[in-house]
C-alpha cells in the first residue's frame, strides 16, 4: 500500500548496498540505486526505452569502475553499439578496454547459457549484467514451471557472482501484464516498467517509468515523465505525467 499522499511504498526498508543506475532521477526512487546482486526485470511496451535504460545503466557502470556484460539474445552486438552511438557513448573504447562486453551467444540450452554468463563475468570482472530478452531464455522450456525455475536459478547466480542484472522483457500492445509468461515479475527482485501514456488534450505520447517492485526499498510508487534525449534517459521525479 502506497504511503497516502508520497507515492512511496510502506514496506519496511532493509539497509543494503546501492548499485547507481546512471540514469538521472531514477536513483532517488529506489533509495539510491538497485540492490546489490538483485536481477531486476525491466519491462515495457515497444519504444518506451527499454534497450537504452539497459545500456545506460551497463555505460555507467563501466565509466566508473565496474564493467558490464550484455548478453543479447536477439540483436548482433554491432547492431546494438551502432544504435546507441546517437548518445555519444563510445562503447568501443571500453570494450577495448576490457570493461564492456556485448554478445549474442550461439546455444540451444539453458545450461549452456549459464557457463557463458560466469566464463564472461569472470572474464572481465563484471559488476552488472543485462540480459535481452528474457522470453528468448524461457522458450529453452517446455513448461513455465522450470522457466520460472531457471530465472530463479539465474537470479541466485547473480548472487554468487556478486554481480547485478537486469533481464529485459517484452509488454505486448493492448496489454499491461508485465512479463511474458506471468511469473518473471514475481521472481525477480525488482520490476520496473517503462510504458507510453496518451495524452488526449493533444493527441500526444509521454514516456513513463513506474517502480512496480523492488525488494529491501522503501520505493516511489509515482508514475514518473521520463525523456530520451541525445545524453540519454532522464527521469522528473517532481514533475506530473498530465
Amino acid at each position: 500500500m502506497a504511503a497516502k499522499g508520497k507515492g512511496k511504498s510502506t514496506q519496511v526498508s532493509v539497509a543494503s548496498e546501492r548499485v547507481q543506475t546512471g540514469i538521472s532521477g531514477i536513483d532517488e526512487l529506489i533509495e539510491g540505486g538497485l540492490p546489490e546482486n538483485s536481477l531486476v526485470l525491466l519491462a515495457g511496451h515497444c519504444g518506451t526505452g527499454r534497450h537504452t535504460f539497459a545500456m545506460q545503466f551497463l555505460y555507467h557502470g563501466a565509466k566508473n569502475g565496474e564493467p558490464g556484460v550484455y548478453i543479447s539474445m536477439e540483436k548482433e552486438p554491432e547492431e546494438i553499439i551502432s544504435s546507441m552511438k546517437s548518445f555519444g557513448w563510445d562503447l568501443d573504447s571500453l570494450i577495448k578496454e576490457r570493461k564492456l562486453v556485448i554478445i549474442k551467444p550461439d546455444m540451444q540450452r539453458f545450461d549452456t547459457l549459464k557457463k557463458t554468463i560466469e566464463d564472461e563475468i569472470d572474464r572481465i570482472g563484471a559488476k552488472r549484467l543485462v540480459l535481452s530478452p528474457f522470453s528468448f531464455i524461457s522458450a529453452y522450456f517446455a513448461n513455465v514451471y522450470d522457466a520460472r525455475k531457471a530465472l530463479s536459478e539465474l537470479r541466485n547466480q547473480m548472487k554468487k557472482l556478486n554481480c547485478t542484472a537486469i533481464a529485459i522483457t517484452d509488454i505486448k500492445e493492448g496489454e499491461q501484464v508485465f512479463s511474458s509468461t506471468g511469473f518473471e515479475e514475481f521472481v525477480s527482485s525488482g520490476v520496473i516498467v517503462l510504458d507510453l501514456m496518451l495524452k488526449k488534450e493533444n493527441n500526444t505520447y509521454v514516456r513513463t517509468v513506474l517502480i512496480r517492485k523492488m525488494e529491501r526499498t522503501n520505493h516511489s510508487l509515482k508514475l514518473i515523465p521520463i525523456e530520451i534525449s541525445k545524453e540519454g534517459i532522464t527521469a522528473y521525479p517532481d514533475a506530473e505525467v498530465f
